[in-house]
């Protein structure tokens, strides 16, 4: 039986042999500074490299580790948030974890203390609890560059506090079809 986790991080990974392992080094030594429990999903979205070998290397050094496989590209996120465990869930890309993991600390104190539903730094994480999220993780299709840009907008329309590189956005009232989409799209960015 596995016992409660506090995290879970979403690793999507298509062909990242050259850094995944790196990555999950590095975001597995990052947590393990902030004294937290955490599991680590790596999520193989048709991988066509060795990146699903060098993660199975990596298991003996990162007991956190769990490697779970996607139904296809793009669908790790959906895949790991239904079978993560942690109550908050931080998702990043292998290129964003071999960067310093500046303010995730900070980001994860205020999602934990609900002063937002979700916090964003757009091309490095995104964290956000698991329960509020998972109706607007469902299906989702997140190709990397955009992929926080896209979470950001599904959470807005389920109605989550989005926190975003420093903005709080406002929560979204939601759009019958796409004129409306357009139109409250519009709005939202006019200048007041």
């Amino acid at each position: 039986m596995r016992q409660a986790v506090d995290l879970s991080i979403l690793l999507p990974f298509g062909d990242d042999e050259e850094i995944i392992g790196p990555a999950v080094r590095r975001c597995a030594h990052a947590l393990r500074a902030l004294d937290g429990s955490f599991e680590l999903l790596g999520i193989d979205e048709d991988s066509g490299d060795n990146s699903h070998a060098v993660l199975a290397l990596l298991r003996g050094d990162v007991p956190e580790l769990r490697v779970i496989h996607a139904p296809g590209r793009h669908r790790g996120v959906d895949s790991g948030a239904a079978r993560a465990q942690g109550r908050l869930l931080v998702i990043l890309t292998p290129t964003a974890a071999m960067s310093p993991l500046d303010g995730l600390a900070e980001a994860l104190a205020r999602v934990d203390r609900e002063a937002c539903d979700a916090e964003i730094a757009v091309g490095r994480y995104t964290i956000v609890d698991r329960i509020k999220a998972l109706p607007a993780l469902r299906g989702a299709r997140l190709p990397g560059e955009s992929m926080h840009r896209r979470l950001a907008k599904r959470f807005q329309l389920q109605n989550l506090r989005v926190h975003m590189g420093g903005v709080s956005l406002p929560v979204a009232d939601r759009p019958r079809g796409l004129r409306a989409f357009a139109r409250w799209r519009a709005a939202s960015v006019a200048p007041e």
